[in-house]
């Protein structure tokens, strides 16, 4: 139980990378190598604990949470008026960026002692 609670941010960045890659995969039936890699690196990362590849990833996925904010508050604009699918498509993409972000805080969190 410790084991799993000291790999908790990566184990929760793999499972959102797993989710990307296989929604690609089976919902428009396109092999998505860029979530194919993160999903390796993730994985090596888990094994390994590497701490600069542990602030590499974080760095990245921090970045790309706070893009990925912006891109969902545009498609929640893009709505004529609020619906249900627009909550829904708010509450959901908002949700995996803070799971994002909080995951790469938490990396960093996690390997800040080690590297200094």
């Amino acid at each position: 139980m410790k084991k799993a609670l000291s790999i908790l941010p990566e184990l929760l960045l793999l499972g959102l990378s797993t989710y990307w890659f296989l929604e690609n995969w089976f919902g428009i039936q396109y092999f998505n190598s860029f979530a194919f890699a993160v999903m390796m690196v993730l994985i090596f990362q888990i094994i390994f604990q590497n701490k600069y590849i542990a602030f590499t990833l974080a760095s990245l996925i921090s970045l790309f949470s706070i893009y990925m904010v912006f891109a969902v508050i545009s498609e929640f604009h893009d709505f004529p008026s609020v619906t249900s699918e627009a909550l829904q498509l708010l509450s959901v993409g908002l949700l995996f960026c803070f799971l994002m972000f909080a995951s790469s805080f938490l990396l960093v969190y996690k390997f800040l002692p080690k590297l200094f």
